[in-house]
């Protein structure tokens, strides 16, 4: 009786994941057909790959958020902290925000070569 109701919800909860997997994929293949005379079948393939991810950084950031004790404040004042205490306090905006960026990103992907060569250099260059 019990491993018939352990092999019940099995199978439930793997037809979920198959109906999920499958809507992700007809919704990208929307998303592609929308965009396919906007932008082109490059262009429209970027903007479906932006949107995915996207999509893995926002669950990613509420995964994160939700594993975060909610009394539990970080000592170190670096900018990623920051901005994870910002994106906490304030999702709304921080989502918002995240939506530019990536929008901007996508109009004009010169910025983000721009920013991840000074990011790269920034590295590279020898600590004194």
């Amino acid at each position: 009786m019990i491993v018939r109701k352990l092999v019940l919800g099995l199978a439930a909860a793997f037809a979920v994941a198959a109906a999920a997997g499958v809507a992700v994929v007809a919704a990208a293949f929307a998303v592609y057909a929308l965009l396919r005379d906007v932008l082109g079948p490059s262009g429209a393939a970027a903007a479906v790959a932006g949107l995915a991810a996207l999509l893995v950084a926002l669950g990613a950031l509420t995964l994160a958020l939700m594993a975060r004790p909610p009394g539990a404040k970080r000592d170190e004042a670096s900018v990623t902290a920051r901005a994870m205490d910002f994106a906490r306090d304030k999702p709304i905006i921080a989502l918002g925000a995240a939506a530019l960026v990536g929008f901007i990103l996508v109009r004009n992907p010169k910025i983000a070569t721009t920013a991840l060569t000074a990011f790269m250099a920034g590295k590279a260059a020898p600590r004194k």
